[in-house]
């Protein structure tokens, strides 16, 4: 007997998957766990729609889900080994091996494919949505959380497919903030505010890779890092060097044998400017007085932070909006922390530092689009995901 179908419903305020006659989006808001600080997508299954909160991983391959969770668990349906879901879901030939490894008859590892549905005005489906089916505890922390929402450059993340699906561009705009957050995929268009003139706001660098990595990791290329406009050594030793942008941490890490000096020098410039410092509160290295330091329209004025990339034009400015963190109100401390002496990437990208800059990952052009930080505009993210809930969509 077939086994029933499994529907998966990503939850929205007005639309979800939402295809009109002139454009198939997708639009996913987010929440930020207070807890833990990594956002969150609450997702619906089963016959009874029973409601599942998924952390989102910005790098991940798939959608992870937790299924000896599920109510309807015979719902979600096996993946053949003779299959092209099979060699999709296992990327290689050999990944293909291990799934299958007692014979091209079994069930493909882990791998299950559900119905993908989405409610709105009007409804789309995405038949045979292929996730990672596996029991037991994430391990996430946030409470209630039963696996992960991948958007990472794999033929089987969320927006990869989601674009086979409906024959969209494979990309996918995100803006996350303090509380929240909005993905949205697909044809557009996405921010009436911002889309007449996305392309000369937005910067790109290409997409980078490194052996260490996660093929489906957003990683791209470091030339140097200055503080104030003076450059920072870095360990001519143990190039390519790289920044990974990832929502599984808060704050940016810096590697440990750069961090030191990057700590250092960020505290110099504060410290010319007026900042004085106090002592740190963990898990921040450096940190001041909030009375020392001054506020702005955009934020505290802090020293820049330019991350450089491909070369001196293409660079990424954080400001102080992104760069300080009010640790307590004895203390403004800066938010970048050391990463260890294991942290394979240069840089990684944490969740305070992506806040309200609108980024376009296009991993089918295998590039990456950041803006200047939102409050330039006089805007957040928080409205543009407003501004996507309050659009009216025609129905098919």
């Amino acid at each position: 007997m077939a086994a029933p179908s499994l529907y998966l419903l990503l939850l929205c305020s007005l639309a979800c998957l939402v295809p009109s006659s002139r454009s198939r989006t997708l639009f996913l808001p987010l929440a930020k766990d207070p807890s833990t600080l990594r956002y969150v997508a609450t997702v619906y299954h089963g016959p009874s729609l029973d409601p599942v909160d998924l952390a989102v991983d910005l790098g991940g391959p798939s959608l992870w889900l937790d299924c000896s969770a599920s109510s309807s668990p015979s719902a979600v349906r096996p993946v053949p080994c003779r299959s092209i879901q099979c060699l999709a879901a296992t990327s290689d030939a050999s990944g293909l091996r291990r799934a299958c490894a007692s014979g091209a008859s079994a069930v493909c590892g882990p791998w299950r494919s559900i119905p993908l549905t989405g409610p709105g005005r009007s409804v789309a489906a995405v038949d045979r949505f292929l996730i990672s089916c596996a029991r037991g505890p994430p391990g996430y922390g946030a409470t209630g959380v039963r696996g992960t929402l991948g958007l990472g450059r794999s033929r089987i993340s969320l927006p990869s497919q989601v674009a086979t699906a409906f024959g969209v561009r494979r990309r996918f705009f995100a803006c996350l903030s303090a509380s929240e957050g909005v993905i949205v995929a697909g044809d557009g268009p996405f921010f009436p505010r911002v889309d007449g003139d996305i392309s000369r706001s937005l910067t790109y660098t290409p997409l980078a890779t490194a052996k260490w990595a996660r093929s489906s990791d957003y990683l791209i290329n470091l030339t140097s890092i200055k503080i104030d406009g003076k450059r920072l050594s870095l360990d001519s030793s143990s190039p390519p060097h790289s920044i990974k942008l990832s929502t599984a941490i808060p704050y940016t890490a810096v590697a440990s044998p750069i961090y030191p000096a990057f700590a250092e020098a960020f505290a110099g410039a504060a410290s010319a400017m007026g900042m004085a410092r106090v002592p740190p509160v963990a898990p921040f290295g450096v940190c001041f007085d909030p009375r020392t330091v001054a506020a702005t329209g955009a934020g505290p004025d802090a020293p820049a932070i330019d991350l450089v990339l491909q070369s001196e034009m293409v660079r990424w400015r954080i400001g102080g909006s992104n760069s300080m963190v009010r640790a307590s109100d004895e203390a403004t401390c800066l938010g970048v922390v050391d990463g260890g002496d294991g942290l394979r990437s240069t840089v990684v990208l944490g969740g305070h530092q992506l806040e309200d800059v609108l980024l376009e990952f296009d991993f089918g052009g295998s590039r990456l689009g950041f803006g200047p930080p939102l409050s330039a505009r006089r805007l957040a993210c928080s409205d543009l995901r407003s501004e996507f809930n309050s659009m009216a969509f025609p129905s098919l």
